[in-house]
């Protein structure tokens, strides 16, 4: 048997034995009291039949009653028709006392089932409702002229697309109108589509200037969409005479071609007299981007669009004919006043730039100031001329005070770190003022001139070659006034001197040219120093012979004098090593590198400085001295001559000395200690100590005195210690002298102590300067005549 047969049968059999159960239900109701059964007996079984799925029933919402699928749909269909054609399932879940998931359920198979019924957001919506609403579509563009969906969405609470799609099935049926192509959303008549035609067309042709677009619709009760499509095919039809700018209603302006037409001729008729435009007014005729609308209206044209004005070939003409007279009279000329006032300085200096950049290369240097004022180069030679005996003057006295020296080496050292220059500013507000007062300026200077009392930094600019002799590092903009040296060089003359000196000439004494003045000084003050500076080389080159016998003569008392430097500060190196206390012989070290390695090593710089032309103060430090030197010459021997200072090593200081002096840096032989005649040199040195020691008065210097001598008479060796070892050579002397003579010399000493340590109002001062004044001649009769056997003969 077939499958499908044997499953009907089964449904079969279920159904009868359902009939069955539905039969015994009536029976049992129909019988007598005691065969009846009660409510809650009939609830229970149906129940259960419900669950064994033997019965097909939906329970209302009270639970007292039951209705099958097939009764809902039916009652669902009558509610459709009873509310006409359109229906909410919320409602009619109240109505039918159904839960709303059943109704929505069911609603659902009317949908599939009848294709004339749709579910529209929880509204089931017939064909009839569809039509009528269709009819009230249409009676609505016909008033109106134009409906858009997303009104008759709120109108009619139902999706803005079904809408569409149920007006656009309709559309040329039932509803007679259009759709906007460039809004799929509207629907029009054809009607209000020539109303709002003839409306525009009006409106723009009455038009004479520009207008806002915005402006206009705000009196004709146009739909903004459809503006721009109408303006569109009026100007493909060529009914309307004119342009729209942009494509937004609040920026948009219609431009009539009479108005265009009117402000071409006026444009050219001013660039035919004027030669060029201003932008202010283009701007007051109506033309919003006037760089825009010049270079499109000339394209022929070369102009030069400045930051107010454009200007044509015209006015170019008239500039470069102005420089040529200027060049040809090798004099200067401002174009300032041939401008017209409307330009600035900012303008006229970029034509003059254009102008200058357009002459041939090959002709005459100019240069230009105050960034309008152009000057010829032999103008300016003629100027340099008349500085020429101030020039000589001034290199003879450099020469002849040793500036000259000084300043060679100064630009060595530049050469290694050379110092930044500042660029000049604040030109604009000079120049802006000198503007003004151009306008009454009277000529002078050349061809033309004005009268101006401003002052402005200089901006140079050359035509043709540069000049030879003119480079970037010499364009100084600003010197100190009395200032000899500027960055690494001799300034002969200031900017100031430069100055007084033009302001004085011809060309300049009838005008109040300051500002020229003071910039084209600024221009020649790199030229007159370099002129003077190659007088004073010649200069100093003459003497150099004169100095070379002096300078021979120099070198020899110099390898005498360092020779006797080094052979002291070895002696004395021999006297520190005395003292067991290794802390005591670093510090006498240090005092001696200090003070009398010092003194050498400024003695090897000064040499070395003047060897190389290298400025070194002799009266400063020797770490100032030493800086100054090691910089420029960079010397590694000078180097570590100069770090050995700083240490405490005497054998590595001598080493340092040796390789300064030899071969390449000074050519001094220094010679080795001879042992003949360290014993003079210990007695000469002794006999220094007593005759200071004799005339000595001071407390402290006797004792300092009389503490060295004791010190040489006992180990026979020389010490070089400041007043602050007294105590450490006192501790050194107390096993080496007599109790009496050290007992006299520690109460010396402490009597000094106090004196030193006793303010100025301390009544003490007078009684202990009393007491050393009586003790100071035993003091020194002690140093004086004390043998270094005494102590054994006595004992």
């Amino acid at each position: 048997m077939l499958p499908g047969r044997n499953q009907s049968q089964q449904r079969h059999s279920k159904w009868d034995e359902v009939k069955r159960l539905a039969a015994d239900f009536q029976r049992a109701q129909l019988s007598s009291t005691v065969q009846r059964l009660s409510e809650r007996n009939c609830v229970e079984i149906i129940t259960k039949l419900v669950e064994l799925q033997l019965l097909d029933v939906i329970f209302t919402n009270d639970g007292k009653e039951y209705i099958t699928p097939q009764q809902l749909i039916r009652e669902i269909r009558d509610e459709l028709y009873v509310h006409g054609g359109r229906v909410n399932m919320v409602e009619l879940s109240k109505v039918l006392n159904v839960d709303l998931s059943q109704v929505t359920a069911r609603s659902a198979e009317i949908e599939k089932s009848d294709h004339s019924i749709s579910l529209v957001l929880g509204q089931l919506v017939d064909r009839s409702y569809l039509t009528r609403l269709a009819q009230e579509v249409n009676e609505r563009l016909t008033q109106h002229g134009q409906v858009t969906v997303g009104d008759l969405a709120l109108h009619y609470d139902l999706p803005g697309d079904f809408l569409q799609s149920v007006v656009e099935k309709q559309l040329g049926k039932i509803i007679h109108g259009k759709q906007d192509k460039s809004d799929s959303r509207v629907f029009f008549t054809e009607s209000f589509v020539a109303r709002n035609t003839a409306c525009i067309r009006g409106a723009l042709a009455a038009c004479t200037q520009p207008t806002s677009v915005a402006t206009l619709l705000g009196h004709m009760d146009v739909p903004e969409r459809m503006f721009f499509g109408i303006v569109d095919s009026l100007m493909q039809n060529k009914q309307i005479a004119g342009t729209v700018t942009g494509r937004q209603i609040s920026s948009s302006i219609y431009v009539p071609t009479v108005y265009s037409k009117s402000q071409s001729d006026w444009v050219n008729s001013f660039y035919r007299q004027n030669g060029y435009f201003e932008y202010d007014a283009l701007t007051r005729l109506g033309i919003s981007e006037p760089k825009t609308f010049v270079s499109k209206h000339f394209p022929g044209e070369k102009l030069l669009l400045l930051n107010s004005c454009a200007v044509g070939k015209q006015l170019f003409d008239q500039v470069e004919a102005s420089v040529e007279e200027a060049v040809a009279t090798g004099s200067w000329i401002d174009i300032m006043p041939i401008l017209p006032s409307v330009f600035g300085p900012d303008d006229a200096e970029e034509i003059l730039s254009n102008v200058l950049k357009g002459s041939p290369t090959s002709g005459p240097i100019v240069h230009v100031f105050c960034s309008t004022i152009v000057v010829t180069e032999s103008f300016l030679t003629t100027l340099v001329k008349s500085l020429e005996p101030v020039m000589q003057t001034k290199a003879q006295e450099a020469v002849s005070s040793g500036a000259y020296l000084h300043a060679q080496a100064e630009s060595r050292l530049q050469a290694r770190s050379p110092i930044d220059q500042e660029d000049p500013g604040g030109k604009l507000d000079r120049r802006e003022e000198r503007r003004k007062k151009a306008v009454g300026g009277k000529g002078g200077g050349g061809t033309q001139g004005r009268e101006t009392k401003t002052k402005s930094t200089k901006k140079k600019h050359q035509r043709g070659k540069a000049a030879a002799d003119d480079s970037d590092d010499d364009e100084v903009a600003v010197k100190r006034k009395g200032s000899k040296l500027s960055g690494g060089r001799l300034e002969f003359m200031t900017i100031s001197e430069i100055e007084g000196i033009l302001s004085h000439e011809e060309s300049f004494k009838n005008e109040e040219m300051d500002e020229l003045v003071q910039e084209i000084a600024i221009s020649l003050h790199p030229k007159v120093n370099r002129t003077a500076m190659a007088v004073a080389q010649t200069l100093f080159e003459s003497t150099m012979s004169q100095q070379a016998h002096s300078r021979r003569k120099t070198h020899g008392e110099l390898q005498d004098k360092l020779n006797v430097l080094v052979t002291n500060t070895r002696l004395f190196e021999k006297g520190l090593r005395q003292f067991d206390i290794k802390d005591t012989q670093q510090q006498l070290a240090k005092y001696l590198l200090k003070t009398l390695g010092a003194e050498i090593a400024a003695e090897i710089f000064s040499y070395v400085a003047a060897e190389h032309m290298v400025q070194c103060d002799q009266d400063k430090e020797v770490t100032a001295e030493a800086s100054a030197v090691l910089l420029q010459l960079d010397c590694d021997p000078l180097m570590k001559l100069h770090k050995s200072l700083n240490g405490s090593s005497i054998d590595e200081f001598v080493s340092c000395v040796e390789a300064a002096l030899g071969p390449g840096i000074c050519d001094m032989i220094l010679r080795k200690l001879d042992k003949k005649k360290e014993r003079p040199l210990l007695h000469a040195h002794k006999q220094a100590l007593l005759q200071q020691l004799c005339t000595a008065s001071d407390p402290a210097l006797v004792l300092h005195l009389a503490c060295l001598v004791l010190f040489e008479t006992i180990t026979q060796t020389m010490l070089h210690a400041s007043g602050r070892f007294v105590s450490s050579i006192l501790t050194f002397l107390q096993s080496h002298l007599p109790p009496e003579t050290f007992t006299t010399l520690r109460f010396y000493h402490d009597l000094v102590l106090k004196l030193l340590s006793a303010g100025a109002g301390d009544e003490s001062i007078t009684e202990i300067q009393s007491s050393l004044e009586a003790r100071m001649a035993d003091v020194k009769e002690l140093a004086t005549v004390f043998r270094k056997n005494s102590i054994s003969e006595k004992s």
